[in-house]
């Protein structure tokens, strides 16, 4: 079996990240892949080792020809139907559908149209897509979350951590996450709030966070967040991830949401948006209600979402199980640790990339 997988794999977003790992646990099951990068900006960014090898295996363009299976994971309107294979689309939605784009027409080109999670197969579904649509989860190496020896925030190392990883944008709603935490806590109390994002300067991210807190006009003084910004190395980022308690997502949409599934293989629970791509994490999900978009995802602004609805989260709900979480781990420290760990496990490479193999076999 040899397949061409297209995907940004270079540019260090969530695309490019699901892209490699797509591609690794092809490899894992000893599919023949063939990487070929395309870029949605200008940001070249360090991929694993292994892919750079697969590149130079097949660096030639007619390592194309004799592919068997063509994977698009990329942009639907950037689909192209090839005869010589067979045509799977890889989609990844975060809003309730997309029939105001013309994604559908060109999705319906393909033979094939993988997606994460079952909330990406509804949302597809209800946009008028027609073709077979499987259900592919991300994948990780779990045995590269084994080590957590990098550098560690030393404030950490003697409070409660609730953390946040991502994107400052609109989608990812930070801003219920810092009311609900400062609604809740008091600055007395040995809980923290850690702030990790790659695309922000750490002045806008304290400045964000101030302008909530003085919006609240809560009577207490405010604890300050820890944040920390840019890029990590691998092992500095699992050592500082490895130092949250408690992962809270309470984002409007969510394709997957790799960094819970970070923290699930670190044994770490999470709270989320119930209803969102992260229905798949150990923890608690948060009631929420479908709500317009009203214009763009931010984090594709030349799509019109103008009539699309995403989640939003319940706050006061979202405090409550932050606080019900805090005081369970008061008398255990250890607090779904283990259920994490053992349902991170059919994410690993090797696991997924079994089940992509049986799937384009049978196909």
């Amino acid at each position: 079996m040899k397949v061409l997988y297209i995907n940004n794999y270079r540019d260090g977003t969530g695309w490019a990240n699901a892209g490699i790992n797509n591609m690794l646990a092809l490899d894992a099951a000893g599919v023949d892949v063939v990487p070929r990068a395309i870029t949605f900006n200008d940001t070249d960014r360090e991929y694993p080792a292994r892919l750079r090898e697969l590149e130079l295996k097949h660096a030639k363009r007619s390592s194309n020809v004799d592919c068997d299976v063509a994977i698009q994971h990329t942009l639907p309107h950037l689909y192209s139907y090839d005869s010589n294979y067979k045509n799977i689309g890889f989609l990844a939605v975060e809003s309730y559908d997309f029939r105001k784009t013309n994604w559908q027409r060109h999705i319906n080109l393909m033979d094939e149209l993988w997606v994460p999670n079952k909330q990406s197969l509804e949302t597809a579904e209800r946009s008028g897509v027609k073709i077979p649509i499987k259900i592919v989860p991300h994948s990780l190496d779990m045995s590269s979350y084994k080590q957590t020896q990098g550098s560690k925030i030393k404030e950490l190392e003697t409070t409660f951590t609730f953390g946040f990883i991502g994107e400052f944008v609109e989608r990812k709603n930070i801003k219920a996450l810092v009311k609900a935490f400062h609604m809740e806590f008091n600055p007395r109390e040995p809980v923290t709030l850690l702030l990790k994002t790659s695309k922000t300067t750490l002045e806008e991210v304290q400045a964000y966070c101030s302008a909530i807190k003085r919006g609240l006009k809560l009577r207490n003084a405010y604890k300050e967040e820890t944040v920390v910004v840019g890029m990590m190395e691998h092992r500095d980022y699992l050592s500082v991830m490895s130092q949250i308690n408690c992962f809270v997502t309470p984002s409007r949409g969510e394709a997957f949401c790799i960094p819970a599934l970070e923290c699930m293989a670190l044994g770490i629970p999470s709270i989320y948006t119930a209803g969102t791509g992260v229905d798949y994490a150990v923890g608690h999900p948060v009631s929420s209600r479908w709500q317009p978009c009203f214009g763009a995802v931010d984090t594709l602004p030349n799509l019109d979402t103008s009539d699309t609805k995403w989640k939003e989260i319940d706050i006061f709900e979202l405090a409550q199980i932050m606080r019900a979480v805090y005081n369970r781990y008061k008398d255990d420290a250890n607090y779904l640790k283990n259920d994490c760990i053992e349902a991170s496990k059919k994410f690993d490479h090797k696991v997924v990339g079994e089940y992509m193999k049986e799937l384009l076999n049978d196909s």
